[in-house]
Formats: C-alpha cells, structure tokens, sequence
C-alpha cells in the first residue's frame, strides 16, 4: 500500500486500466491465436495453464489447482475430464486417505505441453519479426520488469 500511496489517483487509475488491458493485448499481439486453428494445440488457455502447474509442482488435488487458478472446483471438474479424456493428465488417489484424489500428469500430456510450447515458440518469434534488435531489447527489459515488481506483489 507505501507505493500506491505516494501515487495521484490519475496516475494510479492509468497503472489500473494499464494491468488491466496488458494481459489480453499481449496475448491477442504475441500468440498468435492457434486456439482459432484446426490445429491439436487448438486447446483452451486453462487446459494449458493446468498442465503448466503440474509440470512445475507435481501431483496436486483439484482444489489445489484450481485455486492456483481462481477456478471454483465445480469449474474445475470438466476441464480435468477433458485432459483425463484426452490422455494428458490421470487421477491417482491418495495412499494416506483414499477420499484424496491427486492429478498427475501423463509422459503424453507433458510432450504434448512441450511440443505445443515450440508451437507458440515460433507464432512469437513471427510476430516480433516487426521489431529490431533494440525494441526485442526494450521488450525483454520490460517485461523481466514487469515479472519482478508482480512477484513482489503479496497473495491476497
């Protein structure tokens, strides 16, 4: 709250609409939209954003993963039939208490995850084809910026 303090409310209005449209403007300029092609990639963004986290941490429960991602678990329940139907994820339950079931992902669910990443990879590096080496530069700067001062913003 120190910084937002010292700000004019003008000033901290822009900083709002800025957080507010920067993530759906960079998404819609930078990935190209492979969601929008007859592509296997063409998956929705918590179908990917759930086989991030499990890659990163393991095994979770549902409630877990879906507070990571601010999914209600009634929410959560047909995104994780349809990587289970799909063969990228499995439930496994828990050896300590049976009624504890984890998600776990699958050897084909991380390749696919990997190989989709090289997807995206490239639809970026075509889309910065229009910027020279010191905008790629300015870009870079800004957003290891921009990840640093998020990750010093406190959960709740």
């Amino acid at each position: 709250m120190r910084a937002v303090h010292y700000m004019h409310d003008e000033e901290f209005e822009k900083m709002v609409d800025n957080i507010l449209i920067y993530y759906p403007l960079f998404y819609r300029k930078i990935k190209t939209s492979i969601k929008h092609s007859k592509s296997k990639y063409s998956k929705t963004e918590g179908y990917y954003q759930i086989l991030g986290i499990l890659v990163t941490s393991g095994s979770l429960p549902t409630s877990e993963i879906g507070k990571m991602l601010y999914i209600s678990k009634p929410n959560m329940t047909p995104l994780i039939d349809k990587l289970v139907d799909d063969n990228m994820v499995k439930r496994v339950r828990s050896d300590k208490d049976r009624r504890i079931v984890y998600i776990e992902i699958t050897e084909e669910g991380e390749s696919f995850l990997w190989d989709a990443r090289k997807v995206v990879e490239e639809n970026i590096r075509e889309n910065l084809l229009n910027l020279n080496d010191n905008d790629l530069k300015i870009l870079n700067e800004s957003l290891e910026n921009i990840k640093r001062l998020v990750m010093k913003i406190s959960p709740e």
